[in-house]
C-alpha cells in the first residue's frame, strides 16, 4: 500500500517505520521544519551551539514494547540514562529528592531529543514544511487509482491507499472534518473532539559565568514553574550553565496570550525562588509556547480507525491511553502491528 502519514511526531514515525519495514510505501508529511513534535531540540546560546531540549525534557519506560525500543536506541548510542530521581522544591525549600515520589529510571537523548525522530525517519520519506489542509475520499467508484487524496495548503495533492493522522486531537479533528460528507468518520470526530490539552510555556536561559548546579532537574511546586531542566547534565554546552524552565499548568493557562517579556520575567522570578539570586539575570533567553503540551483526557484504545479495508484511515497519538512519550510510541506501534496483520 501507499500510505500517507500526517505528522512526524513519535506516533507517526513509529507507525511509518514498522509499515515501511513490512514493505509498504510510506510518506510522512510534517508542517514544521523538524522531526519529533514535542521531542524537540533547538540550537541556542550566544554562539548558537548549545543543543537544548525545549519540549519534553526526559522520558521513562514501563511496558515491554517501549523498553525494547529504548534498548535499540541505547545500542545506537542515541539515548542515555539521566538518573533515577529529581530534586524537589515544595514552595519554600529545595530538597535533594522528592519525598512523595519513588525512584525510577529517566532517560534523555545524547544529542538532543529530536535525534530520535531523525533516526526513525531513515526508514521513510519525510517531507518537512508540508501543511495538510484536508482529505478527499473518492471511494470504490473512482477514476483515480487510489481512494485517498491528501490536499495541501499549497494547492498540490498526494494520492494514497491509506492515511494515518498522527497529530494533536484538535488538528486531526480539523482534517477529518473535511471528509464527513464523503465517508462516515463522524464517530471518530465525535470522540477526539472531547480531547483537550493543557498549554505550556518553556523558557531557555543561559548563564555564561555560572557553574552548573549539581542536580539534573527540579520538580517545582511554586505556582509558576513545574520543572527545571539542567541541560548541562545531559550533554556539553557552551560556557556556563543552561537551564530550561517549564511553566506550571496554572501559570500557562493564565498567560496564553500575554506579553512575552512579562512571561519571561515571571518565570525567571519563579526560578530565582528555587535557586537563589544567581539566576535572576541570564545572559540570554529564548521563550516558546506549546499550545498542545499535554492531553488532559485520554482515550481508552491505542488508536481509532475507519474500518474500510479498501480505504484504511486511522488516528494515533499520545492521547490514546495516556499522555507520555511511551503512550505516543505505543499508539503508533499498535496500529502498525494491526495493519501489518490485516493487510500484510
Amino acid at each position: 500500500m501507499v500510505i500517507a502519514i500526517v505528522g512526524a511526531g513519535l506516533s507517526g514515525l513509529t507507525a511509518g517505520r514498522l509499515l515501511a519495514k513490512a514493505g509498504h510505501e510510506v510518506t510522512i508529511f510534517e508542517k514544521s521544519a523538524g522531526f519529533g513534535g514535542r521531542m524537540a531540540t533547538r540550537y541556542a546560546g550566544t554562539e548558537q551551539v548549545s543543543r537544548i531540549d525545549h519540549g519534553l525534557p526526559y522520558f521513562s519506560a514501563e511496558g515491554d514494547d517501549f523498553r525494547l525500543f529504548l534498548s535499540e536506541l541505547t545500542e545506537k548510542k542515541l539515548i542515555q540514562r539521566w538518573g533515577d530521581h529529581f530534586s524537589f522544591f515544595d514552595g519554600t525549600k529545595l530538597m535533594h529528592k522528592n519525598p512523595n515520589s519513588a525512584g525510577k529510571s529517566f532517560y534523555t537523548a545524547v544529542n538532543g531529543m529530536n535525534s530520535i525522530g531523525k533516526y526513525l525517519s531513515r526508514w521513510v520519506d519525510v517531507q518537512l514544511g508540508r501543511k495538510v489542509g484536508g482529505l478527499t475520499f473518492f471511494g470504490k467508484n473512482r477514476s483515480l487509482k487510489r481512494p485517498w487524496v491528501v490536499n495541501f495548503t499549497s494547492s498540490d495533492t498526494f494520492t494514497a491507499d491509506a492515511v494515518i493522522l498522527a497529530l494533536p486531537a484538535p488538528q486531526a479533528y480539523g482534517i477529518l472534518g473535511t471528509t464527513i460528507d464523503e465517508i462516515n468518520t463522524l464517530k471518530i470526530v465525535r470522540v477526539i473532539d472531547e480531547v483537550s490539552y493543557r498549554p505550556s510555556w518553556s523558557l531557555m536561559a543561559g548563564f555564561q559565568n555560572e557553574e552548573p548546579p549539581a542536580w539534573e532537574g527540579v520538580v517545582c511546586r511554586n505556582g509558576v514553574l513545574d520543572f527545571i531542566s539542567n541541560e548541562n547534565s545531559k550533554r556539553e554546552q557552551e560556557q556556563g550553565t543552561t537551564l530550561v524552565l517549564h511553566a506550571s499548568e496554572q501559570f500557562s493557562r493564565e498567560q496564553p496570550g500575554n506579553d512575552p517579556e512579562t512571561v519571561k520575567n515571571r518565570m525567571l522570578a519563579g526560578l530565582a525562588a528555587v535557586t537563589g539570586g544567581w539566576t535572576s539575570a541570564p545572559d540570554w533567553t529564548q521563550l516558546h509556547f506549546w499550545k498542545y503540551s499535554r492531553p488532559e483526557k485520554q482515550l481508552p484504545d491505542f488508536f481509532m480507525e475507519h474500518e474500510d479495508e479498501e480505504a484504511p484511515l486511522a488516528v494515533v497519538g499520545d492521547y490514546f491511553r495516556g499522555n507520555r512519550v511511551e503512550d505516543a510510541y505505543n499508539s503508533g506501534y499498535r496500529l502498525a502491528r494491526h495493519w501489518i496483520e490485516k493487510f500484510g
